[in-house]
């Protein structure tokens, strides 16, 4: 909503969304100064009734170190500063729905290869971790490329000896009669 400059005071509007072609939702909103004002109709699961809910989310304002405030939502159950609130039957935090990221939910080889491939993306290199390490792209300092040179080659190290293990014990499996 912020970049679409819908959450500038004095802004009004409502969001749509469908699926299958079929509409299924919308949301109208009024932002103030001092908090985003939406007004919605949720159903829940099985039930035929509609619940109206007119919800404040306030917000929270951090000073900038180098001057100017930061705008933040507020979760009105928990109360903490967030970025983003997420809808439901009310709008909270990820936190307070007990949300994961998708990462928290990868085991310790895909986690490290997924790390190894953002570094070898923002070097501008391919993300397979079998070609060779990309240059230095031009504008950065060495001294940052070789700490991210570093960081990458030490997590395609990690997925290629967890690799390697793995294929050890299925190996192992297959000659004992255990497969």
């Amino acid at each position: 909503m912020r970049k679409h400059g819908m959450l500038v005071a004095g802004q009004s509007g409502s969001l749509r969304w469908s699926y299958g072609g079929q509409a299924n939702g919308n949301i109208s909103y009024f932002t103030q100064s001092s908090c985003l004002v939406v007004t919605y109709n949720y159903k829940e699961r099985g039930e035929e009734e509609w619940t109206k809910v007119n919800e404040r989310l306030p917000f929270t304002f951090t000073e900038q170190r180098l001057g100017g405030l930061r705008r933040w939502f507020q979760c009105l159950s928990c109360k903490r500063r967030c970025t983003i609130l997420y809808g439901g039957t009310k709008f909270r935090c990820r936190k307070c729905y007990g949300l994961a990221y998708s990462t928290q939910n990868e085991n310790v080889m895909y986690r490290s290869l997924t790390r190894a491939q953002k570094l070898r993306n923002r070097l501008g290199g391919s993300l397979c971790v079998d070609d060779p390490f990309p240059a230095k792209p031009k504008r950065m300092h060495w001294r940052t490329y070789h700490k991210l040179r570093i960081g990458g080659e030490a997590q395609e190290n990690r997925v290629h000896d967890i690799s390697e293990n793995y294929l050890e014990q299925i190996s192992r499996r297959l000659k004992g009669g255990k497969i």
